[in-house]
């Protein structure tokens, strides 16, 4: 209960402020301007410090400009009434006062914001009609997740807009009441009650094993489906040949937090690519458009091949991912996604990243929730992916930048030269650009700490110490000189199109 010594202590004794603020506290709450939840999450240092919201939005967080509800406009108001910055006054208190209107709205922006992307995604639909709809298996994992399977389930049967479906839903030892609300739900759903959390491979992997489905369709369960997601990923897979998998396009949800809440709506998933890392050389995947905006852009709305796509939300063919051992269980939740579509497309599989098929992913809750657990699990699942796959994405990635493809990675092939400006450098400088690639000219000889990104250092100085360079362990050294030297992986001395005699090198070497 919030008294009048607590306006008097905040106004530091001054009275005719604690009166007006105490008046005015009674009056916001009935008026609906002020929502707690909302300012609580947006502002989480408050709920730490233990005060009472309202008393800290009239006393610390008007002065901010931090906002009382999601549905008051706050920056609209300030422009109207610029006496309210000028003159030091609380925006709330001032609307009251005043009598004004016009600056709430019946829904939040961010709901609104919300609809319209999915309003939007209707009309690219395909609806796809079937002579026979193949039967899908679709697979998730939960473990003490019940809010996100609450949210997952809601009008679930409604948004697939797809009626042959079975639900098999691996359980990791809940101890909360997901297994009875599945049970409850009016749905054709097999429950795995396993007692221990497993991992995200064998999870799926035992589900695979007794599915019905002629595909099967892995699901996290903090995703939240929209309409017809179902029906375009079915219609993606048999429209297409070859096709090893099917991706959705994810999209973060709202958030509440001012932390987080940049990311709001914005793209999680549109296909993965990778990028390299300095040490040891790990390939990092990352997701393609991460955080855009432009969720409807033309880059991005039409189906492609990717190297990837994440498994939060997949569909595969079960005579594919039993024919490929399904995914890899020496990974605990993390990489073992990326290293089943390596597997798809060593074996000529496509990938296929259909953006109408629109989830909105609360990301996981099913993980370790040790921190330090968390961290030894990732390294483990990094360098195990790395020694499996390492030697064969230097190829790829390699090729990719070679031919500027931009299938596996969006980073152009980076070459540093270790020289001084001379004319022949200057003439392997401009055929290189020509060719799209990024050219880097170092002319300090005690220069060592060569940037991330570079794939081919060239020299042509023999006196360069290059054993004592801070690089990437995969990168390709050259020297140009009519002498071999052992430390270089490539040796050739100065000749007519040199560059192009290099790069020929350097494919019929390394590809």
């Amino acid at each position: 209960m919030v008294t009048f010594k607590d306006f008097l202590i905040k106004s530091k004794f001054n009275v005719k402020k604690a009166k007006l603020y105490q008046e005015s506290y009674d009056k916001i709450m009935e008026s609906g301007l002020f929502d707690k939840n909302y300012y609580l999450k947006a502002y989480p240092h408050v709920k730490k410090a233990g005060m009472d919201p309202l008393i800290h939005y009239l006393f610390y967080g008007a002065k901010e400009n931090k906002f009382p509800s999601p549905t008051f406009n706050l920056v609209r108001y300030l422009q109207e009434y610029p006496e309210i910055e000028k003159n030091n006054l609380n925006p709330l208190i001032h609307y009251i006062d005043n009598d004004v209107s016009g600056f709430t709205m019946d829904k939040s922006p961010f709901l609104l914001r919300r609809q319209k992307i999915i309003d939007t995604n209707m009309a690219f639909l395909s609806n796809y009609e079937f002579e026979a709809e193949p039967l899908v298996s679709i697979i998730i994992l939960t473990r003490n997740g019940l809010h996100h399977l609450e949210r997952l389930f809601t009008d679930f049967d409604k948004k697939t807009n797809y009626s042959n479906y079975e639900i098999i839903v691996v359980d990791n030892a809940s101890s909360d009441e997901s297994v009875n609300y599945l049970k409850s739900l009016d749905l054709p759903i097999t429950i795995i009650e396993n007692t221990e959390n497993v991992s995200f491979s064998k999870g799926n992997n035992d589900a695979a094993k007794i599915a019905n489905g002629e595909y099967l369709l892995l699901l996290n369960n903090d995703i939240e489906p929209t309409f017809g997601w179902l029906n375009e990923m079915v219609g993606c897979m048999l429209n297409n040949d070859n096709v090893g998998s099917v991706g959705a396009k994810l999209i973060f949800p709202y958030y509440d937090d001012m932390k987080s809440q940049g990311k709001s709506y914005t793209i999680q998933h549109a296909g993965v690519k990778f990028r390299e890392e300095r040490t040891p050389y790990i390939y990092g995947p990352y997701h393609d458009h991460m955080f855009s905006t432009m969720i409807f852009s033309s880059e991005l709305n039409h189906q492609k091949e990717v190297i990837s796509n994440t498994a939060a939300c997949l569909l595969i063919p079960k005579g594919i991912y039993m024919d490929l051992d399904g995914l890899d269980e020496n990974y605990f939740y993390g990489y073992e996604d990326i290293d089943f579509a390596f597997k798809l497309y060593q074996n000529g599989y496509k990938s296929i990243f259909n953006p109408f098929a629109l989830l909105f992913h609360h990301e996981s809750a099913t993980r370790v929730e040790d921190q330090a657990e968390k961290n030894r699990l990732n390294f483990e699942n990094i360098m195990y992916f790395y020694n499996k796959w390492g030697d064969y994405i230097f190829k790829e990635i390699l090729n990719d930048k070679l031919t500027n493809n931009n299938f596996i990675t969006n980073k152009k092939l980076d070459i540093s030269i270790i020289s001084k400006n001379d004319e022949f450098i200057q003439e392997l400088t401009r055929d290189l650009n020509n060719m799209d690639f990024n050219v880097k000219l170092i002319p300090d000889l005690n220069n060592f700490d060569i940037d991330e990104d570079c794939d081919i250092l060239i020299s042509n100085n023999e006196a360069y110490d290059v054993d004592k360079i801070i690089s990437r362990l995969n990168i390709i050294k050259v020297l140009i000189s009519s002498n071999d030297d052992s430390r270089y992986d490539i040796c050739l001395d100065k000749q007519d199109n040199y560059s192009r005699k290099l790069i020929n090198i350097i494919k019929e070497k390394y590809l």
